[in-house]
């Protein structure tokens, strides 16, 4: 597969956008802004992991982990553009991947449409319930046509686990079905002209496909952000943000350069607008930090933290073996 990111040295003085984060937020908007005719640099902290480079071995997970953990003596553990990112506090740990790609690399890809009664909380703003079955319905036709989610086939082989889930359903009264997942189950040149190795059933989804199966964001957005001229760049650790002259800077460091090291001044970008996406922690950091440097902001930056849905069980002295 071709290398998405480019050398440093291309990067250009302005854009019209600059991404910051590769994630779903930022590949999404790289690929929109580049359709329309924009001139965009998309930034990330990760480095370029392609299908066949991700751990196979439990020794080289542990080179992959960087883990963080607060205190004032505390030092950050592994290297900053590591895949597995672990950050550690007394009220959450979080783990988010660290990569061109962001979490796409590292999650478990089911795709599931989010329930009307998830946006009735009144958490949520009242504007994106409001459009749930107008705006919001039509992001997810989009999402689905470019990442491909399909159920598990029948032809594949029978999984313990989701026997077991069938199983529970029923004694349960409950409904079971097999969500969709953004996984290739063909071999062949996809729609934005990667070609994709039909899932092998391995098992390592959340620790990097090595198949190119998974449809990651490296299978899909981001190269499609490319074709339409988005420049991508890699192990730039984007500082904060600063508005001058009706123009944004953004203020960013390079990584496993060395200079990180010695606190070394940043250097910048400067674009008409910037899309921060670099995830809930990446991007309350940034504008933290430009806060800090005078940047005027909402008083409520940093508060609301919470988790995702996800449930983590485990179960024990089973007359079944799952193999989960």
């Amino acid at each position: 597969m071709t290398r998405l990111s480019r050398s440093i040295a291309d990067l250009k003085d302005h854009y019209d956008v600059v991404v910051v984060g590769s994630g779903y937020g930022g590949s999404i908007a790289a690929s929109r802004f580049a359709r329309a005719g924009k001139s965009v640099c998309l930034l990330e902290r990760g480095k370029e992991i392609q299908p066949g480079e991700f751990p196979r071995t439990l020794p080289e997970g542990a080179k992959e982990m960087q883990i963080d953990v607060p205190g004032p003596l505390a030092k950050p553990e592994g290297s900053r553009t590591a895949l597995y990112d672990f950050r550690m506090n007394e009220d959450i740990n979080v783990f988010v991947g660290c990569g061109l790609g962001g979490t796409s690399l590292v999650n478990a890809n089911v795709a599931l449409t989010a329930e009307k009664r998830v946006f009735e909380d009144a958490c949520w703003p009242p504007e994106i319930l409001a459009d749930y079955d107008t705006r919001l319905a039509q992001g997810y036709d989009r999402a689905r046509e470019m990442l491909k989610p399909v159920p598990y086939p029948d032809t594949y082989p029978k999984l313990p686990k989701l026997e077991a889930l069938a199983k529970s359903a029923k004694e349960l009264s409950g409904n079971f079905y097999k969500p969709p997942i953004t996984v290739a189950f063909q071999d062949g040149v996809n729609h934005v002209g990667v070609e994709q190795v039909a899932c092998t059933n391995c098992g390592d989804c959340v620790s990097g496909c090595n198949y190119g199966s998974k449809n990651t964001l490296l299978m899909n957005y981001l190269p499609d952000a490319r074709n339409h001229g988005a420049e991508i760049f890699t192990r730039v650790s984007v500082r904060r943000v600063e508005r001058v002259q009706g123009r944004w800077l953004v203020h960013f460091q390079m990584l496993d350069t060395g200079q990180e090291k010695f606190d070394a001044p940043t250097q910048f970008v400067s674009a008409d607008m910037v899309v921060l996406s670099a995830g809930t922690l990446g991007s309350t950091e940034i504008l933290l930090r430009s806060k800090a440097a005078g940047l005027s902001l909402s008083v409520r930056l940093g508060q609301g933290f919470t988790g995702n849905g996800d449930v983590l069980a485990f179960g024990y002295n089973c007359d079944e073996e799952i193999r989960g």
